[in-house]
């Protein structure tokens, strides 16, 4: 018993289980960073932008649209006015229109809106405004995407969160069920030197520090195989990161690699980190919890 916490595994299929367990855990962990990061970006953009589409066959479009941005630009809390131009709004529809990005050539019997990007502070409500001066104008306020965004970015987190406490738990389960064996498999040498006066907690504490140890030794290696999975993540995300001299293709030396890595969120890269001292603990309260009930039920 004192060689091994679980002789019978010979294949060492206990850290290869708590490597695995490792693996799902910090995908689990790096889908959820992406996913709040996505949701936050979004929210932030969402809540200070609203889009004002304009028709251009109402009697004095341009006019009335000139008296629409005054009055925007008078209220209280509009930070910026963009119009764009004719070719910028042909060029957002050209997939819609079948025609290929940058091509200026209109349709015939089309008419194109006018469109205004407004930047507000949060809580400014152009809805009066918009359509006292201008009752043909459509409003779509990004505030409402952002909100939508938010729901959706709070659901896919807690099934991240959801899934990481699943994997946890199946993560016990087994190292029980593998402890349980190992000391079922030494039972008379456990009953002698249990009759002999070692205390529950002595022999609990041995095999629980046995089984830390291997659960330590997983973690790491599934901390291994999860690297080449979260530098294609990095490698991916590069473009999407405000920083110079960014690589955009998969590292081939040390220095590549962990210049690529520092582009992850400073926090996935701590949770993946404590991932095999979590499973340490994890893997000596199972096993100890374990092997106590399991000697109290000795005659």
């Amino acid at each position: 018993m004192s060689r091994r916490v679980s002789p019978g595994l010979r294949s060492g299929s206990l850290p290869l289980l708590v490597a695995l367990m490792t693996l799902l855990a910090g995908l689990a962990l790096a889908g959820l960073t992406g996913i709040q990061a996505l949701a936050e970006g979004w929210s932030r953009a969402a809540h200070s932008a609203a889009t004002i589409e304009i028709p251009t066959d109402i009697p004095n479009a341009s006019d009335r649209t000139n008296a629409l941005i005054q009055a925007l630009k008078a209220m209280n809390g509009v930070t910026n006015i963009q119009k764009l131009s004719t070719d910028k709004v042909q060029e957002l529809l050209s997939p819609w229109l079948g025609q290929p990005v940058g091509s200026h050539k209109g349709l015939p019997g089309l008419s194109l809106p006018e469109v205004l990007i407004v930047a507000h502070t949060p809580g400014t409500d152009l809805t009066t405004t918009v359509h006292d001066t201008l009752p043909e104008a459509v409003l779509q306020e990004d505030l409402q995407w952002g909100q939508r965004l938010e729901r959706l970015g709070t659901s896919l987190t807690g099934c991240a969160w959801l899934a990481v406490t699943l994997i946890a738990a199946i993560a016990a389960l087994s190292i029980g069920m593998t402890v349980r064996r190992s000391v079922a498999a030494q039972k008379r040498a456990v009953e002698i030197v249990h009759a002999l006066g070692a205390a529950d907690l002595t022999i609990s504490s041995h095999i629980a520090g046995r089984a830390a140890l291997l659960s330590f030794l997983g973690g790491i290696a599934g901390l291994v195989l999860l690297t080449p999975l979260t530098t294609s993540l990095a490698t991916t995300l590069s473009p999407f990161a405000h920083q110079s001299a960014l690589p955009t293709a998969f590292p081939t030396t040390i220095d590549g690699w962990w210049t690529t890595l520092r582009i992850l969120p400073s926090s996935l890269l701590k949770e993946l980190g404590a991932l095999p001292f979590i499973a340490a603990c994890l893997g000596w309260l199972t096993a100890q919890g374990v092997v106590l009930v399991w000697l109290r039920r000795l005659p």
